[in-house]
């Protein structure tokens, strides 16, 4: 968007530069589609996206856990019951 800004972390830098070319790729494809945003307003929209595909992406994560937890549990009763039948052979 064509203002710097330093930023300081505890990741490595690397990390902290992929996590500012993220902000900053989502800004200007805003910027693309509303030309008249200002930088101020561009950065909450921003902000607020992020914030909707996190969320977003967290309750996916949550709904695959669920699901592999299930399947974890089926895992284990079905092999409970091949080992008993196993074991009355």
């Amino acid at each position: 968007m064509g203002i710097e800004y330093p930023v300081v972390g505890y990741d490595n830098a690397l990390y902290l530069q992929e996590v500012a070319v993220l902000v900053d790729q989502r800004m200007q494809q805003l910027s693309k589609q509303q030309s008249d945003i200002s930088p101020l307003k561009n950065a909450i929209l921003t902000a607020l996206n992020l914030a909707d595909e996190l969320i977003r992406t967290r309750q996916q994560l949550s709904g695959y856990q669920d699901e592999a937890a299930q399947y974890s549990r089926e895992i284990t009763q079905r092999t409970r019951k091949l080992m008993e039948i196993c074991s009355n052979l």
